[in-house]
């Protein structure tokens, strides 16, 4: 589980990510890993710098100088649903409001969550990039952009981030 949702939100499927794929499955997972595509990371809208096909891409959305636009619903794989070579090159995202769980790709281990509490888009300190996190993990007053509320805290029994998101 990457992303699990349990309300759908809004799917939209028309992005391409900032990384150029090769239609080698083994090539490409790793490439989309290694630059941050995993399924739950908050993404955001950006002129690609590594391709001229497409006007707009997604790219992990650094909070610092960036708006957060949506979430990955998949990471890299081989499957259609999946970023990679035998879908369709695509990055399946959502947004309008969607309710689910992410794991522990998509969340700041560093983070101390509060039920009902906000949270917020990382990349303040640019290792967390795309990743759910709080203002009390050091942040505070840096942290500006609202995504969503924490509706369940990660424990050791049960690893996941709820959010309600506000994207």
């Amino acid at each position: 589980m990457a992303l699990k949702l349990q309300y759908y939100g809004q799917n939209d499927s028309q992005w391409s990510p900032d990384v150029t794929l090769t239609g080698d499955p083994g090539t490409d997972q790793q490439t989309l890993t290694a630059a941050g595509y995993l399924g739950g990371k908050i993404v955001k809208i950006a002129v690609p710098a590594n391709f001229t096909s497409v006007e707009a891409a997604i790219s992990p959305c650094d909070n610092d100088t960036q708006l957060p636009f949506g979430t990955l619903i998949n990471g890299p794989g081989e499957f259609a649903g999946a970023i990679g070579p035998s879908g369709s090159k695509k990055a399946p995202i959502v947004r309008a409001l969607w309710q689910g769980n992410v794991n522990s790709e998509a969340y700041d281990a560093n983070a101390t969550f509060a039920l009902g509490a906000y949270v917020y888009c990382g990349g303040t300190s640019h290792t967390n990039i795309g990743l759910y996190t709080a203002p009390a993990t050091g942040h505070a007053g840096t942290l500006t952009t609202v995504v969503g509320i924490c509706t369940h805290v990660p424990t050791a029994s049960e690893p996941w981030l709820g959010v309600a998101s506000l994207l």
